[in-house]
Formats: structure tokens, C-alpha cells, sequence
């Protein structure tokens, strides 16, 4: 897989990795993996919670105005 990633990104990555001392290729894949692992945390937790698939809590749900 390749991403292509804008360049002020590109350039954020590599200032970060730079100052941690890592490859900015571990970071990136370091933070994707993190993003993943909490979606999939997300989506067991709601399953637990009895909760449904919609992922936007609206104020009307909750007579809230």
C-alpha cells in the first residue's frame, strides 16, 4: 500500500519523527496502527453497550434543543 499524503503533512511527519529520533516511516505506521486498534476498540465497546452502527450522536436523539 502507498499513501500519498499532502506536503505540509509530509513535512509535520518528518519534523515529529525527527525530534523522537524515529524513521518517519515507523511513525506514520505507528499512528495508522493506533487508529485501527481504536476503531476496532470503538466498535467492540458499542457492540457491548448494545449500541447501533451510527457513529454521529444528534442532539435531537436526546430531546435536547
Amino acid at each position: 500500500m502507498r499513501i500519498d499524503i499532502p506536503l505540509d503533512l509530509a513535512q509535520r511527519l518528518y519534523a515529529a519523527a525527527r525530534t523522537l529520533g524515529r524513521k518517519p516511516e515507523e511513525c506514520a505506521l505507528d499512528a495508522i496502527r493506533t487508529f485501527v486498534i481504536d476503531c476496532e476498540d470503538a466498535a467492540t465497546l458499542r457492540s457491548q453497550l448494545g449500541g447501533s452502527t451510527d457513529y454521529v450522536v444528534r442532539i435531537q436523539d436526546y430531546g435536547i434543543d
